[in-house]
């Protein structure tokens, strides 16, 4: 039987443009053949460039901070506890708009390669 269970220390920080990113959750490390999931931290105070996703739906989920997360350009606030969706194709960003940092998890499916999406 595969390793199920995974801690998100155990996983090295990517550096992205305007974030830092852990993909915890992988097809190379866990198996997953339909998703990957991890956690990125958004610096306080700053906005992350936006991007999009061809192929992939992603989902998250706000651990800790208060922001905006950006759909084509259109801010909605977030804060602990907003689940997010962001359909395949739509341009998305995340803006972190307190002295604290803001933490998401997030799901992607189809699973994708890490900054991948990143312009």
């Amino acid at each position: 039987m595969g390793k199920y269970v995974i801690h998100e220390n155990d996983i090295e920080t990517k550096q992205l443009p305007g974030r830092s990113h852990k993909m915890v959750l992988r097809p190379d490390n866990i198996g997953s053949k339909n998703m990957c999931a991890g956690v990125a931290v958004f610096p306080a105070n700053k906005h992350a460039p936006s991007h999009v996703h061809e192929k992939e739906e992603e989902m998250l989920y706000v651990l800790a901070g208060e922001g905006n997360m950006y759909f084509n350009g259109k801010a909605e606030p977030i804060k602990e506890g907003t689940f997010m969706f962001v359909p395949k194709a739509v341009e998305h960003s995340l803006e972190a708009t307190t002295d604290n940092d803001l933490k998401v998890f997030y799901v992607f499916s189809p699973p994708t390669v890490q900054g991948s999406y990143d312009k």
